[in-house]
């Protein structure tokens, strides 16, 4: 969020996945509940939200306009609400700050936004149909299957078409996702370590895990964050 003035513009937290479901097991701390978020850690304990359509129309069902945050549940991906939701509240809504205008031209737009594999729609006031490829980010789709170190020379072929291999702005690219996709990267590099036997000492096995996570991916830093979404990982060249 950041403000200017008396003027307060808002990023959209989070958008209820289709998957999720509503809870409403009791009252108190578990008045009601929304299970299945993305990443329900990136809300905060007794914080007060509400909730848009993806047309922008406030969610005011049964007089509830806004709902209370009890306590987040980080690991089930679930939040906990100490008072009722909205009664026409449904998957696929925004979930943002109260007291916030949501819709379009309201909001920052952030990398779910703009690192987007699509010419259609509108982005920063443009139609990305107007400009066919050059407004739709690069995507390496695995279908679900795991990253392996080649994952990150493609992303360097795709940074040279893009930008041209002499642009000094490549230089800057970072990576950017959640602490599951380093767990990733850590378990490949497990699997090529090579254990000389005259280093272990007495009858027990060697332990060739470490306490972290590695910094870099394809020799570039990666930086983990635990509100970025678990199943994708971006590059952002923060020079361009």
């Amino acid at each position: 969020m950041r403000g200017n003035g008396a003027c307060v513009t808002v990023l959209m937290i989070d958008q209820i996945p289709a998957t999720a479901t509503f809870a409403t097991p009791g009252t108190g701390a578990q008045t009601a509940g929304i299970v299945g978020m993305n990443v329900a850690v990136a809300f905060s304990d007794q914080q007060v939200v509400s909730f848009y359509t993806v047309g922008g129309v406030k969610r005011v069902g049964g007089g509830y306009t806004s709902a209370t945050i009890s306590y987040v549940d980080g690991p089930s991906n679930t939040l906990w609400f100490s008072t009722p939701l909205p009664t026409d509240l449904a998957v696929t809504d925004y979930v943002v700050v109260n007291g916030a205008t949501y819709g379009t031209g309201a909001s920052v737009l952030g990398i779910k936004a703009w690192d987007v594999n699509s010419n259609s729609g509108t982005i920063a006031g443009l139609n990305r149909a107007s400009y066919p490829g050059r407004l739709s980010t690069p995507t390496i789709n695995l279908n679900g299957a795991a990253i392996t170190p080649g994952i990150a020379q493609r992303a360097e072929v795709l940074l040279g078409r893009a930008l041209g291999p002499d642009a000094d702005s490549i230089k800057s690219g970072i990576w950017y996702g959640p602490p599951e996709q380093a767990f990733a990267q850590s378990n490949l590099m497990y699997n090529v370590q090579i254990v000389n036997a005259q280093e272990v000492k007495g009858d027990k096995t060697m332990d060739m895990a470490r306490k972290y996570f590695s910094d870099t991916f394809g020799g570039r830093k990666y930086h983990k964050s635990w509100t970025a979404i678990n199943n994708r990982m971006d590059l952002l060249v923060l020079d361009n």
